[in-house]
């Protein structure tokens, strides 16, 4: 794939994130599984602990956790996530889009071999980054 592609791809993504995070409010669109992050939303800030851990979690430990580390990256602490891995930073604080996790995880990329992450955890994410991506 081209590079030109690749950030057309990118762009698209980023683009559907957005439409997504700011559609989220109308009752049509609204369900359990979405409630997480229009709770974190309305409050304004973004828990690494209670909010980004769990998705990592769910969907990324089994390939970047304590038992393997593809990349040589691991997402099962915060310590670790900000450690990087083989490609270096995986978030760049303050800027989501910029950031290579960001970026693989919105083109569906990762997680590799499983359906990719929803929107509202991939906008979720990438409020706590733009927040500082906090340690709390």
């Amino acid at each position: 794939m081209s590079t030109k592609s690749l950030k057309i791809l990118f762009l698209s993504a980023v683009l559907i994130v957005l439409l997504a995070a700011c559609s989220g409010g109308s009752s049509a669109q609204s369900s359990s599984t979405t409630q997480p992050a229009i709770s974190a939303g309305q409050t304004g800030e973004v828990s690494f602990a209670a909010d980004v851990l769990p998705i990592f979690e769910q969907s990324c430990t089994h390939c970047h956790g304590s038992s393997r580390q593809n990349g040589g990256l691991r997402l099962d602490s915060y310590a670790a996530l900000m450690a990087g891995g083989k490609d270096g930073a995986a978030i760049i604080s303050n800027d989501a889009a910029g950031s290579l996790l960001v970026q693989l995880i919105s083109s569906g990329q990762m997680p590799r071999n499983a359906k990719p992450l929803p929107a509202d955890k991939i906008t979720l994410i990438s409020d706590w980054i733009n927040a500082g991506a906090p340690d709390n």
